[in-house]
């Protein structure tokens, strides 16, 4: 039995922060995440970056260097209170100006307000985005569906969820993925920063953790699910860009080079 319950390394817990709005206190959190080795998804909104100067351009790139920007909305509109054109062009130019500010590919969302409807999945599906996340909890389950990915709570409820994340981590009956959400402007005082600070120490350096954006985490379910297994079991070929790693009868961690096939004896 060969079944996808593992991530690189053979790991089989996997953590990342999902933050919306992109205003000054990004760099405080983007600090605390650097020093305790943390992965973030920033979903920033396109007018706040119409007019940068090259040099705040150059700020901003070093700022969010080893994290993930995505797409929060050109001006944060809400997509249950638009029609399908609005929505389009509120993705696609928010996508345009991030591409350009961050020289990058920008394909991730996070529905504004946690506001979404059909026409909003069909607007991210016509424009490029890989997947939406809605903001609402849903414990630590993978997504059934890229474009409406729940998060598992917000950071003021964080330290209740990651007692419990740890607490389970070698479960094999419990959910694999922990997205913590929220916007970095939320933090009002220094009470909740240190909070903030004692739940990335806590779920820090845990070798059994994968730490990772949403996108990366969306690329290697995809990789993992495009595998191609021998009717045995026993030949893997592995036809992307990204190593992947499966387990065998709960017993057996299999690693799949991208671009290699493995053969078991």
């Amino acid at each position: 039995m060969i079944e996808f319950s593992v991530f690189p390394g053979g790991k089989k817990r996997v953590l990342s922060f999902s933050y919306d709005d992109g205003l000054e206190q990004d760099e405080r959190l983007i600090k605390l995440f650097n020093r305790y080795g943390m992965k973030g998804s920033f979903n920033l909104n396109g007018y706040r970056y119409v007019d940068c100067t090259e040099e705040e351009i150059q700020r901003l790139r070093e700022l969010y260097r080893g994290h993930e920007v995505a797409c929060h909305g050109y001006l944060h509109g809400w997509p249950e209170r638009m029609p399908g054109m609005s929505l389009v062009q509120e993705v696609v130019e928010c996508r345009r100006i991030l591409e350009k500010v961050f020289d990058t590919h920008v394909v991730g969302y996070a529905y504004p307000n946690a506001s979404k409807c059909d026409d909003a999945v069909k607007a991210l599906e016509l424009c490029g985005i890989a997947y939406g996340v809605t903001g609402r909890p849903n414990n630590f389950k993978l997504p059934e569906n890229f474009y409406l990915w729940p998060t598992t709570c917000h950071h003021r409820d964080a330290m209740e969820y990651a007692v419990k994340f740890l607490k389970r981590i070698d479960s094999y009956w419990y959910g694999p993925l922990f997205i913590i959400c929220g916007h970095s402007h939320d933090f009002r005082n220094e009470e909740q920063w240190e909070e903030m600070e004692q739940i990335l120490q806590m779920l820090a350096f845990n070798d059994k953790i994968w730490y990772a954006t949403i996108l990366e985490i969306h690329d290697y379910i995809v990789a993992q699910r495009s595998l191609r297994i021998s009717v045995d079991e026993k030949r893997f070929t592995n036809p992307t860009n990204i190593d992947v790693w499966v387990e065998k009868d709960r017993n057996q961690i299999i690693h799949i080079p991208a671009g290699q096939t493995v053969v078991l004896e």
